[in-house]
């Protein structure tokens, strides 16, 4: 018998009437078919589930805004199966994976969750689970690991990462809801939490712009959005485009704090480190618009991810260090 029906025959045992509360980690933004699908999946598998989804506030974990405020998120979450929300705050929000991860579980662990449901590429918790307990186990050889790969040939801290899982236990994980996932295991086995992680395979890939059925990403559902196009066939929601929506309506107002502020002054916010507040000093002179700001700040030592993420922490008056 695979895990697959392993687990689908553990969770359809005798209905003893207690209530498992399901913990899901999510931005919604916006919310759409796959979500549905994922509640539904918990609805069938999981007896009694009582579903509380931990949702980002007006920024998302890549450093940009909603297309939805939180309430008409909030609202169609529950609309669709979901008993209760809570807002995850943007200063913790708008952070790297491994910190991302773990307030998210630690605020879904104050709930009394049973399960933890997410939606993943591979699909396999067990691996995780393996790569987690290997990573604790051997703690001090992974962070120096991490630092050699940071310091060798300028990578990025999720690249870094990879390479010291790969070095230390022969494992690749780099797509994005695997990375999320891992961190959330690690998450639950560092604070020996009591909750049962489940992983649900992804019907769209995460950043993909096709459209399979009825289902879509949330990448190609805000394209659509911003060109005017039908999202009904994908999402429940109704969307109308609007530039108060789009991180690159607040550069003008991101370029004034930077230029007054001094690199001293910059460098004591969140995500600024390493001379990044140098760098922005010198491009908000030289790049007019937001994306070509983003552009010209990434390089191999600096993901897109992370200069959105500082550009957010600035703009909102992040100075929270982690």
């Amino acid at each position: 018998m695979n895990l697959w029906n392993r687990i689908k025959n553990f969770f359809k045992t005798k209905n003893t009437g207690k209530v498992n509360r399901v913990g899901i980690v999510a931005e919604y933004n916006p919310f759409h078919n796959g979500h549905i699908y994922q509640i539904n999946w918990i609805k069938e598998n999981i007896q009694n589930p009582y579903i509380i989804v931990i949702l980002t506030d007006k920024f998302t974990q890549r450093g940009e805004k909603h297309i939805a405020s939180f309430k008409q998120r909030s609202k169609i979450a529950k609309k669709y199966g979901v008993n209760k929300v809570i807002k995850l705050s943007d200063k913790y929000s708008s952070q790297a994976a491994h910190i991302f991860a773990e307030f998210s579980v630690l605020e879904l662990a104050k709930q009394k969750i049973d399960y933890l449901v997410f939606g993943s590429e591979t699909n396999n918790v067990e691996l995780f689970k393996k790569i987690a307990k290997s990573i604790y186990q051997n703690l001090d050889q992974y962070n120096k690991l991490v630092k050699q790969f940071l310091k060798k040939g300028a990578n990025s801290f999720p690249r870094a990462t990879n390479l010291a899982l790969n070095e230390l236990i022969g494992q690749d994980i780099s797509m994005p809801n695997d990375i999320l996932g891992l961190e959330y295991v690690k998450t639950i086995y560092k604070h020996n939490l009591q909750i049962q992680p489940i992983s649900i395979q992804r019907t769209i890939p995460f950043h993909s712009t096709d459209a399979k059925d009825q289902f879509a990403s949330a990448t190609k559902i805000r394209q659509m959005v911003k060109l005017n196009q039908d999202i009904s066939p994908f999402t429940p929601m109704t969307i109308e485009y609007s530039p108060k929506n789009d991180i690159a309506f607040t550069y003008e107002k991101f370029r004034k704090i930077v230029r007054k502020k001094s690199p001293q002054s910059l460098a004591k916010y969140n995500m600024i480190s390493e001379g990044m507040e140098n760098l922005f000093k010198k491009q908000v002179e030289l790049n007019s618009n937001y994306d070509d700001f983003i552009k010209a700040c990434t390089s191999r030592r600096y993901t897109s991810s992370r200069i959105k993420r500082a550009y957010l922490s600035i703009l909102i008056g992040n100075k929270t260090k982690f």
